[in-house]
């Protein structure tokens, strides 16, 4: 198993549909504003998860840039989940994100599997709820604007 720095051809692959959102994770990508990280395993032609790394926002209080920093489209495939693949992906991420230098790390739980995602987030450290709402700004139209959601929470972690 390796954790590593994904690349734009990478993400082409695993994001089969081509959407706005699609456009704005390479873009950011290319631009350095996002960084997509991923497991790979022995064996398996595509990484088998993906967790993504974004330093700015339009939304401040998810990503200011400066010391705080948004996390979004976590996934492990399923064969793969419960064996702690997730967590370790986690940590790795959350190792990138202090050496960049930034202080907080947020991230959205949305209403679907709530539960799991907030028990299983409120482990790595997501304790403090900054707010919900009901648009993503990490998931756009095709102008570019947020799409509504159900209400969701964006939680704060802080790195000492």
């Amino acid at each position: 198993m390796e954790i590593r720095l994904g690349t734009v051809d990478e993400l082409k692959v695993m994001w089969t549909k081509e959407t706005p959102t699609k456009d704005l994770f390479r873009t950011g990508i290319e631009d350095g504003s996002r960084e997509f990280w991923v497991v790979e395993c022995e064996g398996e032609e595509e990484p088998i998860g993906e967790l993504h790394i974004a330093w700015d926002s339009v939304d401040k209080d998810e990503a200011n840039g400066e010391d705080r920093a948004y996390l979004c489209a976590f996934r492990i495939e399923k064969p793969f989940q419960g064996k702690k693949l997730g967590s370790q992906l986690m940590k790795r991420v959350f190792k990138r994100i202090e050496e960049r230098g930034f202080k907080e790390i947020t991230i959205g739980i949305d209403s679907r599997e709530y539960e799991k995602l907030k028990e299983m987030y409120t482990s790595w450290g997501f304790t403090e709820l900054l707010k919900s709402k009901n648009e993503d700004h990490h998931y756009v139209d095709q102008y570019g604007n947020p799409t509504p959601t159900e209400t969701y929470e964006v939680y704060l972690k802080r790195l000492t």
